[in-house]
């Protein structure tokens, strides 16, 4: 056991130093998980190359000055755009008379972004959790894909995140104020979407 030495007003005294799981004192830990202030350093002088300073603590990737620079004129570029726009894409319960149930079923439309793509959910698992979506035939029985009560759209709209292109803002601001105008939100909280009851909620 190793003791270190602690000095009080009076005495000094002698007590069994504390260690963490892996045996590192405090002073060794703090110096093993401290952020280095600078982050990284050039592998040599004049390098390209760099590699991260300090301990064990978790840091980001070193960036070359090239990467460095396009990472930082993407970020100036791409601030504002792309981005998503949000509608309703959802059909109330209705009684015999056409008009609204109270806290009914919601139904997502044919035109409804799909939650989880390529995993059909088993149609008595969807039921138990109120899952709504376009029934399938998977695995040999029936599923639901699963989909949001909303639809989604890019600005620019022939955006393409698989071929990313300059962005016009002139234009991308022409196209947002138009979708907005015709209904489009910014956010799903703005579309105000009916909440499905809790099974508390319902047990009360």
């Amino acid at each position: 056991m190793e003791l270190e030495r602690v000095a009080q007003q009076n005495e000094v005294i002698f007590r069994p130093k504390k260690r963490d799981s892996a045996g590192r004192d405090e002073a060794t830990a703090h110096s093993m998980d401290a952020l280095p202030a600078s982050g990284s350093r050039a592998l040599f002088p004049g390098s390209k190359e760099r590699i991260s300073l300090g301990g064990n603590a978790v840091l980001p990737p070193p960036l070359s000055e090239p990467d460095s620079e396009y990472a930082r004129i993407t970020a100036e570029v791409y601030a504002l755009y792309p981005r998503v726009l949000y509608h309703r894409a959802l059909r109330l319960e209705r009684d015999a008379e056409g008009k609204i149930v109270p806290d009914g079923e919601v139904f997502p439309l044919e035109s409804a972004d799909v939650a989880l793509p390529n995993y059909p959910i088993p149609i008595d698992v969807a039921r138990r959790n109120g899952v709504k979506g376009v029934v399938t035939h998977s695995e040999g029985s029936d599923a639901i894909v699963w989909q949001r009560p909303y639809r989604t759209c890019f600005v620019p709209t022939d955006w393409d995140p698989q071929n990313p292109r300059p962005i016009n803002l002139d234009e991308c601001q022409k196209q947002e104020a138009a979708l907005i105008e015709a209904g489009w939100k910014r956010t799903p909280s703005e579309l105000d979407l009916p909440t499905r009851k809790t099974v508390e909620e319902e047990s009360d």
